[in-house]
């Protein structure tokens, strides 16, 4: 192994709301902190997929809306909170002083998606944008206490084009 560092200027982290997402956030963070950078700065982004078929199995368009709708936004509402929690702990450890300190620069996005593959949406999601690494919890909300590796998990590192930190 090199004691080199790695050059991470895009850092994605997949948050849920559980304790593992939150402990995955935590490396991430650390991480961004610590990487070599020659701008100074990286960029971490906060990601949270909500699955549509969990929502509501009724969520159908009606004269009057759509039934479902707040369900869905409760979802929404929950899931801001959990990336509010994640930026809180990138702008305290951002401001603390260490002498090797980088500038972190936080974005947080919810994905709605309608198919129920959480991992290709993360993985697609970090193609798109271009990141350096995914830092994901071993499993989340929906995982069992036997498995080692959740299934989410599982798809973000077996098709994912960069290096994947699995938090457990």
């Amino acid at each position: 192994m090199s004691s080199t560092r790695r050059n991470f200027s895009k850092i994605l982290v997949a948050i849920d709301g559980s304790e593992i997402s939150t402990k995955a956030a935590i490396y991430a963070i650390d991480i961004a902190n610590r990487t070599e950078n020659e701008a100074g700065s990286v960029q971490l982004i906060g990601l949270t997929v909500i699955d549509l078929t969990k929502v509501s199995h009724s969520f159908f368009a009606t004269a009057s809306g759509y039934y479902g709708a707040n369900e869905l936004e409760e979802k929404r509402k929950e899931a801001q909170q959990w990336l509010d929690k994640v930026k809180k702990l990138a702008v305290e450890e951002n401001n603390n002083d260490y002498n090797d300190v980088n500038d972190i620069q936080f974005k947080s996005e919810i994905i709605e998606d309608p198919i129920p593959k959480v991992g290709s949406a993360l993985v697609d999601y970090a193609e798109r944008e271009n990141v350096d690494l995914i830092v994901i919890g071993t499993r989340g909300r929906t995982g069992f206490k036997k498995m080692l590796l959740g299934s989410v998990a599982s798809d973000v590192v077996t098709y994912a084009h960069c290096p994947v930190l699995v938090v457990k």
